[in-house]
């Protein structure tokens, strides 16, 4: 049974053939200096976060990183209550769920997972630099997909249910100050409804065009899509860039896929 993650359900509504490449093909393009720095960084905060939640050391994490220390003192100040266990029946870092849902198992790893009696929420992480609005965040399918899988593998209604978004790494742009912003998304019966229509849809799709054995379909000529797509020369699609001058769409999920 194939295993399917927030950001191979992105990927797959992005174009399908860049699935097949990216996903069923193995096909990768390495990530430019700035983009591979940028994941690094952000791998070191999530092991920082983990590290506090299991209670183990972290200053042998912030010994030669002042930036990831102010990012975590700021994130204190900003909100305490996100360090507040009181009241929490469950509270785990690096948390994973898996789905069984019409021939294929969702995957999800919630960075941090709080549950109370009356209600759940999922916190996850954000490093990169400029934070995304609501609207974006609402429609994603990191959001959509983490908020089902939690309500299909526990016991709280939709409606007890929310996640949150922190940006760590945001400034005040008019102070140049590090300041963290939160959005937060609430859930409900109808998201859930919506999201479960659109999850049927797109699993079938899947299942229609791995029935074929041929190619995935391409987006049509001229999308823009493609002008900075790794494999638009293997398409013939796009200004057909060199792949070392290309940076990859913020799919932030991908690097969750599991096979």
């Amino acid at each position: 049974m194939l295993r399917l993650s927030q950001g191979q359900l992105t990927l797959l509504k992005y174009c399908p053939r860049r699935f097949q490449h990216t996903i069923l093909e193995s096909l990768t393009v390495p990530p430019t200096p700035a983009l591979l720095a940028g994941q690094q960084w952000g791998d070191r905060f999530h092991l920082l976060m983990q590290q506090r939640e299991m209670g183990l050391p972290i200053d042998p994490v912030l010994a030669h990183d002042t930036d990831l220390q102010a990012c975590l003192e700021q994130l204190q100040v900003q909100s305490p209550a996100l360090f507040d266990t009181t009241g929490e029946t469950f509270r785990q870092s690096e948390h994973g769920r898996s789905l069984s849902f019409n021939g294929y198992w969702f995957t999800v790893v919630y960075d941090l997972l709080r549950q109370w009696e009356d209600r759940a929420e999922i916190v996850d992480w954000k490093t990169y630099l400029r934070p995304k609005g609501l609207a974006h965040l609402q429609t994603d399918w990191q959001t959509r997909l983490y908020l089902y899988v939690l309500v299909e593998t526990t016991q709280f209604h939709p409606s007890q249910v929310a996640m949150t978004y922190w940006f760590v790494r945001a400034r005040n742009p008019e102070t140049d100050a590090l300041t963290p912003q939160q959005v937060r998304i609430p859930y409900s019966v109808e998201n859930h409804l919506r999201t479960g229509q659109a999850l049927e849809q797109l699993t079938n799709q899947l299942t229609r065009l791995l029935a074929t054995g041929t190619s995935f379909p391409q987006l049509p000529l001229g999308s823009a899509k493609c002008d900075d797509c790794p494999f638009a020369v293997r398409c013939q699609r796009g200004s057909a860039q060199p792949a070392n001058a290309i940076e990859l769409p913020d799919l932030a999920a991908i690097e969750e896929v599991v096979i």
